[in-house]
């Protein structure tokens, strides 16, 4: 059975219409066992508070038993993803999808996100994705302001890698008129990245 988790960004609560609340219910309908943690205080999150119910959620996934282990970041959460591959913290994932991460020069000059910005240029950083995801993918928007530079310019090019770009798609946010997301939902079943690129 698949495992699922959804990590949500910043000053998110997990509002009604949100992509993620509405992918993990017709996950759940589906049979599917999925993960939808609220992280403490989104309006000023404290990265240690935010990695640890991180590393709580992944034990508890890992304690359920086997199915395929796949982790939906949005935004800040993508960060939260990487500082804890990183730091070697939770255990791999089978597949991990990264939705709008922000650039982290933005990150870093934003009121109320706190810790020091993550460098997406350190060494470590591909090997812990290696390492901590099977399969890795990337979508962006080609209108995010929370991407100046686009997605492949910030990371793509960084990382050698070729980010999916949903034209039009904003920050894949509430606030863009971002709601159900079937291209997501059909993804988890076929791991097809195509899919990605219907809404």
């Amino acid at each position: 059975m698949k495992r699922i988790i959804f990590l949500h960004g910043w000053t998110n609560r997990r509002p009604l219409g949100h992509w993620h609340r509405l992918a993990q219910n017709e996950l759940r309908q589906k049979g599917y066992q999925v993960w939808y943690p609220q992280f403490p205080s989104p309006d000023t999150p404290e990265p240690a508070e935010w990695q640890e119910l991180l590393i709580q959620e992944n034990q508890m996934m890992d304690e359920f038993g086997e199915g395929e282990k796949i982790a939906i970041a949005h935004s800040l959460g993508c960060l939260n993803w990487l500082v804890a591959a990183m730091s070697d913290s939770i255990t791999s994932f089978d597949r991990v999808l990264f939705v709008a991460p922000p650039d982290t020069t933005l990150t870093d000059q934003a009121e109320g996100i706190k810790g020091d910005p993550v460098d997406i240029t350190h060494p470590a950083v591909l090997p812990s994705i290696a390492a901590k995801a099977g399969e890795f993918l990337m979508i962006a928007g080609d209108n995010d302001h929370w991407l100046p530079r686009g997605i492949q310019e910030t990371y793509g090019d960084v990382w050698n890698m070729k980010p999916l770009v949903f034209p039009g798609a904003g920050h894949f946010s509430h606030e863009d008129g971002w709601g159900r997301w079937g291209g997501l939902v059909d993804w988890i079943e076929s791991n097809n990245p195509e899919d990605l690129l219907r809404k």
